[in-house]
């Protein structure tokens, strides 16, 4: 019998200054159902708040895709994706 083991590499971090890296950090996510997400709002000249990780629930309404909204007037991006290391700053 061979056992198959699922685990999605996702970078985990957040910023929050423009022009900054997310980082090089990562988690590994387990489970066939993870999905990396990086959530980025557009707050200024200056802030630009991303945070990155790995989740199940948050993906539910956006596998594989970026949802754009605003929230108070601040453009919000939030994306997810199944692929090693896809959610980077990029």
């Amino acid at each position: 019998m061979v056992t198959l083991n699922y685990s999605l590499t996702c970078y985990n971090g957040y910023k929050l200054l423009r022009g900054r890296s997310i980082g090089e950090e990562t988690e590994d996510c387990s489970g066939s159902s993870a999905y990396c997400y990086n959530f980025t709002a557009e707050a200024g000249a200056f802030l630009n708040v991303m945070k990155a990780g790995c989740s199940t629930f948050r993906c539910l309404l956006a596998r594989n895709k970026c949802i754009n909204t605003e929230f108070q007037n601040v453009p919000v991006k939030f994306c997810c994706c199944n692929e090693d290391r896809c959610n980077g700053d990029e």
